[in-house]
């Protein structure tokens, strides 16, 4: 990789780019925040990515290699795009949504990586940001149930949101909600330092802990406990949230026992388990069949029509990119991933390494895995990662 002096643009004086990144900051701040807290919204999401990508681009210097590493996404997903859209008659609009989702995604990656690389943001900050994102997923969450609560048809307020979520009770007249960026929610509590005030430290916990419970994930129950587990290695000892979090957590299976119980055990969830099952044998199928180059982004495996509206997402995730992307679209996507991941991780690779791979896994339980919530989450860790290094030489980035 190339280092910070061989660049596509010239680079800003010291005190230019010093203003130029503390800018940089609330924006990027800012459009964390509303990606990752808000349910739907799509295209205003997309407005705020693309205009703190092309603000960053236009603000700053990029290196070479992030120039390379841009034009190789760009390059692998133009293939998939054609792949579906020339040679297998995948309709045009799928072929683009799909294309869309995931150049957004990788964008998202690009300024995560840009960030953790060339702004100092202290821990501190850091547990700001993740206090505002926790609190804002749980008042959009509690402001959804209300809803519900008080008699609004669950698909209207989807509707009004743009997006869709399971549907089903989980006890006291509550139901499930859950959305693409509650994915983010365990990043926040293996990312969480605190210890400065107890107050602030519990309604985070609380913050988190309802978004993952109201998701009625097992995932995301299983990745939250691991990150819960990580944080208490990561800061060396069980202080007050690791404590709150254990009673929380055992006041939650008493009183929704019964719920909990169905949910990883109830003929619902064998019924849930065997539609992924049978979503892995048809991919499976038209993976043989189309094995160097998939059968392009925007589809679908023929015999098996998991969603209309997005035909080409698949709770088998890894399984659905490997069909539509072919082995060697899907190694090419794997190895941007990774370099926009690592390099510009500097320390606490194994802790990184840990989360990162619990999160690949579950490509195989969600179909929103390249979702917003996922990118900001990764960059999430990598600012914890990469916090407390003194002074590092400039290294490369993906930005």
């Amino acid at each position: 990789m190339t280092n910070d002096r061989a660049t596509t643009a010239g680079t800003l004086s010291r005190p230019d780019r010093n203003d130029f990144l503390r800018r940089y900051e609330k924006f990027f701040f800012l459009t964390t925040v509303l990606a990752s807290a808000l349910p739907g919204f799509a295209p205003l999401k997309l407005v705020a990515i693309v205009a703190l990508w092309c603000y960053l681009m236009v603000g700053d210097s990029f290196t070479i290699a992030a120039a390379l590493w841009f034009v190789s996404v760009l390059l692998n997903l133009l293939l998939g795009a054609q792949v579906g859209a020339v040679f297998q008659g995948v309709p045009q609009n799928y072929v683009f949504d799909h294309f869309l989702r995931l150049i957004v995604f990788f964008i998202a990656l690009g300024i995560g990586s840009y960030t953790a690389n060339r702004c100092s943001i202290s821990q501190k900050r850091l547990d700001q940001l993740i206090f505002v994102i926790a609190i804002g997923l749980m008042i959009f969450k509690l402001l959804i149930a209300g809803a519900v609560l008080t008699g609004i048809p669950q698909s209207r307020v989807q509707a009004m949101f743009g997006f869709d979520t399971p549907t089903e009770g989980i006890g006291f007249g509550l139901q499930r909600l859950q959305f693409p960026s509650d994915v983010i929610a365990p990043f926040l509590i293996a990312c969480y330092v605190g210890g400065k005030k107890k107050v602030k430290d519990g309604i985070l916990l609380l913050c988190v802990a309802t978004v993952v419970f109201l998701s009625f994930s097992r995932f995301l129950f299983a990745f939250y406990l691991l990150c819960t587990f990580l944080r208490a290695l990561w800061i060396k000892k069980a202080d007050f949230i690791t404590v709150l979090n254990i009673v929380v957590s055992v006041a939650c299976v008493i009183v929704f026992f019964e719920s909990i119980l169905s949910r990883f055990a109830s003929v619902d969830t064998a019924a849930s388990d065997q539609v992924r099952v049978d979503q892995i044998h048809y991919l499976k199928v038209a993976i043989k069949s189309f094995p160097l180059l998939g059968t392009g982004l925007g589809s679908e495996a023929h015999d098996y029509l998991r969603n209309e509206k997005t035909p080409y997402l698949y709770e088998a995730q890894w399984y659905a990119t490997t069909m539509q992307m072919g082995f060697i679209g899907v190694f090419w996507y794997v190895l941007n991933l990774l370099l926009a991941v690592y390099v510009p991780l500097r320390k606490n690779y194994i802790a990184f390494t840990v989360v990162f791979l619990v999160w690949v896994v579950s490509g195989f339980t969600n179909p929103y895995l390249t979702g917003l919530g996922s990118a900001f989450g990764l960059t999430i860790l990598l600012l914890r990662c990469n916090s407390a290094q003194p002074q590092p030489k400039p290294a490369a980035t993906i930005a």
